[in-house]
Protein backbone atom coordinates (compact mmCIF):
# COMPACT_ATOMS: atom_id res chain seq x y z
CA UNK A 1 0.00 0.00 0.00
CA UNK A 2 1.05 3.40 -0.81
CA UNK A 3 1.46 6.01 2.05
CA UNK A 4 2.01 9.56 1.59
CA UNK A 5 3.47 12.03 4.10
CA UNK A 6 2.03 15.70 3.70
CA UNK A 7 4.08 18.33 3.15
CA UNK A 8 1.87 21.16 5.10
CA UNK A 9 1.10 19.44 7.82
CA UNK A 10 3.25 16.14 8.12
CA UNK A 11 0.20 13.85 8.99
CA UNK A 12 1.05 10.33 6.87
CA UNK A 13 -2.26 9.38 4.22
CA UNK A 14 -2.79 6.10 2.62
CA UNK A 15 -3.18 7.28 -1.04
CA UNK A 16 -6.85 6.43 -0.81
CA UNK A 17 -7.25 9.45 2.11
CA UNK A 18 -5.22 12.21 -0.02
CA UNK A 19 -7.99 13.40 -2.09
CA UNK A 20 -10.17 14.28 1.02
CA UNK A 21 -7.02 15.30 3.47
CA UNK A 22 -6.97 18.05 0.70
CA UNK A 23 -10.21 18.75 0.36
CA UNK A 24 -10.76 19.86 3.61
CA UNK A 25 -7.42 19.87 5.52
CA UNK A 26 -4.71 21.13 3.40
CA UNK A 27 -6.11 22.91 0.41
CA UNK A 28 -2.49 24.74 -0.50
CA UNK A 29 -0.64 21.56 0.00
CA UNK A 30 2.87 21.79 -1.92
CA UNK A 31 3.87 18.25 -2.16
CA UNK A 32 3.16 15.13 -0.83
CA UNK A 33 6.15 12.16 -0.41
CA UNK A 34 5.90 8.69 -0.81
CA UNK A 35 6.76 7.27 2.81
CA UNK A 36 8.91 4.19 1.21
CA UNK A 37 10.46 5.51 -1.41
CA UNK A 38 10.92 9.32 -0.34
CA UNK A 39 10.14 10.52 -3.89
CA UNK A 40 8.07 14.03 -3.98
CA UNK A 41 4.92 14.24 -6.01
CA UNK A 42 2.46 17.45 -6.91
CA UNK A 43 -1.38 17.37 -5.68
CA UNK A 44 -2.04 15.78 -9.25
CA UNK A 45 1.14 13.46 -9.65
CA UNK A 46 0.79 11.09 -6.95
CA UNK A 47 -1.70 9.74 -8.18
CA UNK A 48 0.30 8.08 -11.14
CA UNK A 49 2.45 6.51 -8.13
CA UNK A 50 0.99 3.12 -7.81
CA UNK A 51 3.77 1.07 -6.16
CA UNK A 52 7.18 1.13 -4.75
CA UNK A 53 9.78 -0.65 -5.46
CA UNK A 54 10.12 -1.02 -1.10
CA UNK A 55 7.01 -2.50 -1.42
CA UNK A 56 7.65 -5.59 -3.76
CA UNK A 57 10.32 -6.55 -1.02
Amino acid sequence: MVVFHCGSCGEALKKNQVDKHIASTCRRVPTLSCIDCGKDFTRDSYKEHTKCVSEQE
